[in-house]
């Protein structure tokens, strides 16, 4: 579906543009440097990879264009990966740089994007940082996921005549109640991006409302639904637990852990063979985790106790897999008798619903799917997936799918038709192909001295 005048084609930005981009730029920078700062300083994470944050990025040879693509983590990155695999099949002669804020979403884009040559750290959204990173890697086309809207970021590339496309674009309400307090920051940034390839047109009218053209949005759907298990990675027939009840809990937030562990437990009364895997989302929660299966006097064996993927295997003895390793839960989707998706039984608007669907697997979530709402949405319809209307409806959900192993299979079956690609990659290739071809190939190259 596309929402854009008849004979619309995009256009390098004009002078009067890049006048006010600039213009946006100072203002930007100025009003959210203090908050960019302060985030930075409060989360350790941040931290790994510091200098690439600061602009400091590798750089690459400009003698070949480069396609710069940004996801924010993990779950962004295995979407945007079917989409970089087709650009290096189509354009081998382009440099192709993976960004992510995460080193988890870093360590996804190594195992899920090989064919990349260079995986590199966002920078921050102040003008030296996003200046600089730009001319290290001299890109003719940057693609940016999701909600990754980065103000100064998008000003630095309007005054560089540098094209940038939204793919599979998520705003939600949350999100955009926040944004909309500083949308005379977001507008001008907003009106450089060539095109915005969105999931929904509520996402397209709120992206409108911010100052985004209503003549370049397409509704393409969410390149989620393309994504797959990666080939190669760590999963249950490799840990020798093939046809083994396996509950998967990923993404998981404080306060989860404990209704999944109650939900297993009340299965073992009838399932005394059932597993349980616990993927908290954030690494510096994996203490925590361990703190609280301690307590509780549980058996548990972690993830970076059994060594390589292709050698790692489950111990007999032990039913919980406590999962302390990054990029490798999609993999454990698959074969699972039942997946719940974090952030959705507290209030952080949940995760990836897809992921665990694509493999075949149902999916039970809590009530709080802000983030991810058409995806549950389609999911409770076709009978893939549960919406739990608090703890006590959620456990007694999992409990029951991960003994029954045939109403799990038919839920399964019916989550894995509704995650069905319905040509989200398709679109959004075509949107990217036409804006290379519009911009000229290999055209923007910008002169990488006094870089570093």
């Amino acid at each position: 579906m596309l929402i854009a005048e008849p004979g619309y084609t995009a256009r390098a930005a004009s002078p009067l543009a890049r006048r006010v981009s600039r213009v946006a730029l100072f203002a930007a920078a100025t009003l959210l440097t203090p908050l960019v700062l302060a985030a930075f300083a409060s989360r350790r994470a941040w931290r790994v990879g510091l200098g690439e944050r600061l602009g400091r990025v590798p750089p690459t040879p400009h003698d070949r264009p480069a396609i710069w693509i940004h996801g924010a983590s993990v779950g962004e990155i295995a979407a945007i990966a079917p989409l970089a695999q087709l650009l290096r099949k189509e354009f081998p002669r382009h440099r192709l740089v993976i960004s992510s804020l995460t080193s988890g979403g870093r360590e996804a884009a190594r195992t899920r994007i090989p064919c990349a040559d260079a995986r590199v750290f966002f920078p921050l959204d102040l003008p030296v940082a996003a200046s600089r990173a730009v001319r290290a890697i001299s890109p003719s086309l940057v693609i940016f996921t999701d909600t990754e809207l980065w103000p100064t970021f998008l000003a630095t590339l309007a005054a560089h005549g540098i094209p940038a496309v939204m793919v599979s674009g998520r705003l939600s309400a949350r999100a955009f109640a926040r944004y909309r307090r500083w949308r005379w920051v977001f507008a001008p940034a907003l009106a450089s991006v060539r095109w915005f390839g969105v999931q929904s047109l509520e996402t397209a009218h709120r992206l409108i409302e911010l100052g985004a053209p209503a003549n370049r949005m397409v509704i393409t759907g969410s390149l989620k639904q393309a994504a797959r298990v990666p080939e190669g990675g760590l999963t249950l027939a490799g840990l020798g637990v093939s046809g083994t009840p396996v509950l998967v809990a990923g993404s998981t937030h404080a306060g989860e852990e404990e209704a999944v562990l109650e939900a297993w437990h009340s299965a073992l009364t009838r399932r005394p063979d059932a597993r349980l895997v616990l993927a908290p989302r954030r690494p510096e929660r994996f203490e925590e985790v361990v703190s609280l299966l301690v307590r509780r006097g549980l058996r548990f064996v972690r993830r970076s106790e059994l060594g390589p993927s292709d050698q790692a295997r489950w111990p007999a003895d032990t039913p919980i897999l406590l999962l302390d390793t990054l990029g490798e839960l999609a993999g454990l989707y698959a074969g699972a008798r039942v997946a719940f998706v974090g952030g959705t039984l507290v209030p952080v608007g949940g995760h990836n619903v897809l992921e665990p669907a694509i493999c075949g697997t149902p999916v039970v979530f809590g009530p709080h799917v802000g983030n991810t709402p058409e995806a549950a949405a389609r999911l409770v319809a076709a009978g893939g997936g549960t919406q739990a209307s608090g703890e006590a409806a959620l456990v007694a959900r999992l409990a029951q799918l991960l003994c029954d192993e045939q109403a799990a299979a038919t839920a399964g079956r019916d989550a894995l038709a509704a995650a069905a690609d319905q040509g989200a990659l398709a679109v959004t290739m075509a949107i990217v192909r036409g804006t290379l071809a519009r911009c000229g190939v290999g055209q923007v190259l910008i002169p990488s001295e006094g870089v570093g």
